[in-house]
């Protein structure tokens, strides 16, 4: 196995290249005291395993290793640390593993049986790998499905991992600052831990992409900042987006692909993540859903198909009872379905509603509507 070896102490790259090449199981492809040089080979070199010191002055070895896996996703790194706090980030990062200094021969040889391991299920699965469809829908709770199978959850071992990541594909292809991101996550930190924190993140993200290869999802450094970019991943969000740009015209030809499409929105964008930056999102893509949703009414109407009228602005207002344009509409189409009993029922839950959540009355068009609707009906 080709190893490099990175540490910015030459006595402790001496030792550990020792210690390797006394297991028979290395082959020392380079070892570098500056972590610049150390990277530029290992991008350069066809090697399986880097071994990298952590605390490297002017340079956090976590920051150089997600560098190193942007180039090289499947490179195996080892984390070699004086410190046990170290060493337990380092195990909670997903690294192969890491080894305490000084480093001794019975504990390499545990990294080797690791390292043994992990090829040898690499080969097996990428001898048995068919192209793979993903789809990642954000409509709802995040969810990947590899085909029609669903995948399980990604398991992040933070809150922090885990928003940074929906926040780089919430803002897939383009470029996300660090000063942004550690505004937003770590701004009550001194600036040198919150950029160790970021590179712990950030890498723990990288090893968390790893099913998805480098072909599909891109995670990629840039000048100050971070850029995803997604290829051949389906996202239910953005073939909304398409449908609404397209403008489509509403027909019976093209009704069912409206069905379709308002399908998508099963729920809320990122729903259950509690994320003040995707409010905005969420309530751009509600706006489109209920207005897409009351074109079809609409139509149905205009259609005379009542029934499917009803069915659609029966599920606006079940869930968005706040929104009053589709309440009036509601009670249009029960009056003219002869649905009394619901026109009543629905404009007496509707005014309990506002009241207790805006404590105000229905808008004068409603208010005026059911009035006349009354008087209308005491005369028949």
């Amino acid at each position: 196995m080709k190893a490099i070896l990175i540490d910015d102490e030459e006595l402790a790259l001496k030792y550990l290249e020792h210690q390797l090449l006394m297991l028979g199981d290395f082959e020392i492809a380079g070892k570098y005291t500056d972590p610049l040089q150390g990277k530029q080979m290992v991008e350069e070199t066809d090697i399986d395993i880097v071994f990298l010191d952590i605390h490297i002055p002017e340079l956090n070895g976590i920051e150089l290793a997600e560098m190193l896996l942007e180039h090289k996703p499947s490179l195996q790194v080892v984390f070699v640390t004086a410190y046990d706090e170290y060493a337990i980030k380092a195990f909670e990062l997903n690294a192969l593993d890491y080894v305490l200094k000084p480093v001794h021969p019975d504990r390499l040889s545990l990294t080797v049986q690791r390292l043994n391991s992990h090829l040898k299920a690499g080969i097996a699965a990428s001898s048995t790998a068919k192209p793979k469809n993903w789809k990642f829908l954000m409509f709802d709770e995040f969810r990947i499905y590899e085909g029609t199978q669903e995948r399980a959850p990604l398991q992040w071992r933070t809150a922090k991992a885990q928003e940074i990541f929906f926040y780089l594909l919430h803002h897939r292809g383009k470029v996300v600052s660090k000063a942004t991101l550690i505004e937003l996550l770590w701004a009550d930190f001194d600036l040198n831990r919150a950029y160790s924190q970021l590179y712990t993140a950030v890498y723990h993200i990288r090893r968390m992409l790893e099913p998805f290869s480098r072909d599909r999802i891109l995670l990629q450094n840039t000048a100050d900042g971070y850029l995803l970019k997604l290829e051949g991943i389906y996202l239910d969000v953005d073939e909304f987006d398409r449908f609404v740009k397209a403008g489509m015209e509403l027909s019976k030809d093209t009704v069912s692909e409206y069905e379709r499409i308002l399908k998508l929105f099963k729920s809320e964008y990122l729903e259950g993540y509690d994320y003040v930056w995707a409010e905005l999102e969420r309530q751009r893509f509600q706006l489109q859903w209920i207005r897409l949703k009351q074109n079809l009414v609409h139509w149905y109407v205009k259609s005379e198909d009542l029934e499917q009228a009803f069915k659609h602005i029966e599920h606006i207002c079940s869930r968005y009872p706040l929104e009053e344009q589709a309440q009036l509409l509601y009670l249009k189409i029960c009056d003219r379905m002869g649905f009394h009993f619901l026109v009543q029922r629905q404009y007496a839950l509707l005014e309990t509603i506002m009241e207790a959540e805006l404590s105000e009355k229905p808008n004068q068009e409603i208010v005026k509507w059911y009035k006349d609707w009354e008087k209308k009906r005491q005369k028949g």
